[in-house]
């Protein structure tokens, strides 16, 4: 009866790998290579020499950790999602390396998972993408750069929007703030800011819109006086209450760095709107919750909120490199540093390189040639520009390779839901395009493994 109930367990825990091979085959070069999931242990004060030894919250291991910040990107799922697979998933359990009784909250997932810094998950994404070509999947030879915009979760920026966001969480915390400490006084103008926003987008003309400008931003230089009295008044107030003073030091923070961006948002609005001046995209501020979100102009004339990613492709759809910019510089910048990071990381010179034209650039030229490549191609060239390749059929083959990288870019974010980064700051975005760099590059690895026994 004991080894009946035993086997039955055994059956009913054992996960099903028909569908889901690519997931094995994970977990396995995750097996055989601990060292890539020891690299994380820096972030964790706790960490020791051993992928099991209890480091995060609620006694996670540095493995669950790295092992359930993958599942998670691999599955796309929110930190809920995961919650529930870390208890009732067979494949998620196996994978994640939890115990019989293991199982944890979301909010421990997300505070694990985000003490792995961007500098940690650079070199996590160096030592798969080495684990790769150890492995046969790709040599480095061709190369094919290009970038893409990540968007941050952010609504779209006007003028009129961004007073309106001042205005209501200037209230909503010195509202908390009242709760708190009876002496803060505030006027809550959330309902003749809210009018003022519904009378501006359904105006049109600037003769029309510009009273209402002047309107909204009487309202949100009222908000900015009261914040700066709260701030005033809390920087003279002490307490002997830890939790209190504690409170008190919270709450001054967050009205102090709310103040800067109001600051901000009513001078560019009343220079763009009053004035009618122009204003340099360095000086605007294009979300009050994600202020380091970028505004990044496509060709067509579109405006992207978000931050530039360059990725660069090998052969097999590997990532060999992932750069995250602040701003938006021009790609022909990036394309001497990815040859550098090749260099320095892998020790592999490619010997061909396709990119968009983008990247085109007598500079890069002779930069690539100094370092060996045999054959440069941009698809479209400038002036007296040419591609250095050894016959023109190679140059047409490259051209038509190239335009492979719009799929690898398609597959990273629609196949991992990363075009849209849902995560918090600056930091926060970085950490979520690596994640998915080296869930990205896992699963090319995985694919090839799966095919080539599938042939065998």
């Amino acid at each position: 009866m004991k080894f009946f109930k035993r086997q039955c367990t055994l059956d009913l825990e054992q996960p099903n790998w028909v569908r889901d091979a690519e997931l094995l085959v994970m977990d396995q070069i995750l097996d055989q290579q601990l060292e890539i999931i020891l690299l994380a242990a820096p972030c964790f004060p706790k960490a020791q020499d051993e992928a099991d030894t209890p480091v995060g919250r609620d006694g996670m291991t540095l493995e669950q950790v790295v092992r359930a910040a993958i599942y998670k990107q691999y599955k796309r799922l929110t930190y809920r999602e995961l919650s529930d697979h870390t208890e009732d998933s067979k494949k998620g359990r196996h994978f994640m390396k939890m115990g019989r009784r293991a199982h944890f909250s979301h909010q421990t997932l997300q505070d694990n998972i985000s003490a792995i810094t961007p500098e940690v998950l650079e070199q996590m994404l160096v030592a798969i993408t080495k684990c790769a070509v150890d492995l046969g999947v790709d040599n480095g030879a061709k190369l094919r750069p290009d970038s893409t915009v990540i968007r941050m979760k952010v609504h779209h920026p006007t003028d009129a929007s961004l007073l309106w966001d001042c205005i209501r969480v200037s209230c909503r915390l010195l509202e908390q703030a009242r709760e708190a400490f009876d002496f803060i006084r505030f006027r809550d103008y959330r309902k003749s800011g809210k009018r003022l926003l519904f009378q501006l987008t359904n105006t049109k003309g600037n003769v029309q819109r510009r009273p209402l400008f002047e309107k909204l931003l009487g309202v949100q230089r009222r908000c900015m006086r009261q914040v700066a009295a709260a701030i005033e008044a809390l920087s003279q107030a002490r307490f002997g209450d830890a939790e209190q003073e504690k409170e008190r030091v919270r709450t001054l923070q967050q009205l102090s760095a709310l103040l800067s961006k109001m600051q901000q948002v009513a001078d560019v609005a009343y220079r763009r709107e009053i004035l009618d001046e122009p204003v340099p995209v360095e000086d605007k501020l294009f979300s009050l919750f994600e202020d380091h979100t970028d505004c990044i102009v496509k060709k067509a004339g579109e405006a992207l909120f978000g931050h530039k990613v360059h990725l660069a492709s090998g052969k097999s759809n590997l990532i060999f490199d992932c750069i995250v910019q602040r701003g938006n510089p021009a790609d022909s910048a990036l394309f001497t540093p990815t040859l550098d990071h090749l260099a320095q990381c892998f020790d592999i010179t490619p010997r061909d390189v396709a990119t968009d034209g983008s990247y085109a650039s007598g500079h890069n030229l002779r930069e690539a040639q100094a370092r060996g490549v045999c054959n440069i191609v941009f698809s479209r060239t400038r002036g007296t520009l040419r591609n250095c390749t050894t016959s023109k059929k190679m140059e047409t083959m490259l051209k038509k390779w190239r335009a492979g990288i719009e799929a690898v870019i398609s597959n990273f974010k629609r196949g991992l839901e990363a075009g849209v980064c849902p995560w918090k700051g600056w930091d926060g975005f970085k950490r979520f395009v690596l994640w998915n760099a080296i869930t990205f590059n896992l699963r090319v690895i995985a694919k090839c493994i799966v095919h080539q026994l599938a042939s065998a």
